[in-house]
């Protein structure tokens, strides 16, 4: 299954119908899940995919279907999630169900023992009437020079990654053994308080299309000796 593809064609999708997904199909998305590449091992992490009655959250549009996310809480778990389940927004676009991060929510009526995890975000995901595949020449984006510190087409895959707020935190730059470092922007003091934990799993996210688009060559690790940027948190190294 060729993911690539899928990334210049996924959208956020905020108007699903009422069609019931089969057994079957619900089985493949917990077996896809079950199955997806981490970026960190040593975090335990758990799901639970309920409809819209286990729900809260202030959008004013419901899904027919919603994943709760939970984690251990340690370092870099956001990041751990974010990467882990963009890997799914991918897989359900490919098999044409759609699919939206749900930043504002939290489970309603919630009695599975999660153990020592904690609730992290919820992915909504179902059926919709209307296109799920955007054109690419419509986003708004920032360009490869923006993110990058230099010009890198390996990294375009980032460029179209979702964010909160379409605030695409994310800045590479290059080292010269071909390791790259990822950066997470840090916001003002208003937007810290609602972006700086989504902003951490955006970082996931765009580590998900970078290992997407390399799945044989990527390898992540942390860099005690990375260079400091200002305005900017070192999230991470990787190879591709």
């Amino acid at each position: 299954m060729n993911l690539t593809k899928v990334i210049y064609k996924r959208q956020s999708i905020r108007k699903y119908n009422n069609k019931i997904l089969s057994e079957e199909s619900l089985h493949s998305i917990r077996n896809f899940i079950d199955n997806s590449k981490v970026l960190n091992n040593n975090i335990k992490w758990s799901y639970d995919i309920v409809d819209s009655s286990k729900i809260k959250t202030i959008m004013n549009w419901r899904a027919q279907y919603y994943i709760h996310i939970y984690s251990q809480k340690k370092e870099n778990y956001n990041e751990n999630i974010g990467f882990i389940f963009q890997q799914l927004d991918l897989y359900l676009q490919s098999n044409d169900i759609g699919s939206c991060w749900i930043g504002v929510a939290k489970p309603k009526n919630n009695s599975i023992n999660h153990n020592d995890h904690e609730y992290v975000i919820s992915l909504a995901f179902g059926y919709s009437d209307e296109d799920i595949h955007r054109d690419i020449d419509k986003i708004n984006r920032k360009s490869l020079d923006e993110i990058s510190d230099r010009t890198d087409d390996k990294l375009d895959v980032v460029r179209v990654a979702p964010s909160a707020m379409n605030s695409q935190p994310w800045y590479f730059t290059h080292e010269a053994d071909d390791t790259y470092n990822i950066y997470r922007k840090k916001q003002n003091m208003i937007k810290r308080r609602l972006l700086d934990r989504l902003n951490q799993i955006d970082i996931g996210i765009a580590l998900a299309h970078i290992y997407i688009s390399n799945i044989d060559s990527f390898k992540f690790n942390k860099n005690e000796a990375h260079e400091e940027i200002n305005g900017y948190y070192y999230e991470g190294s990787f190879k591709i």
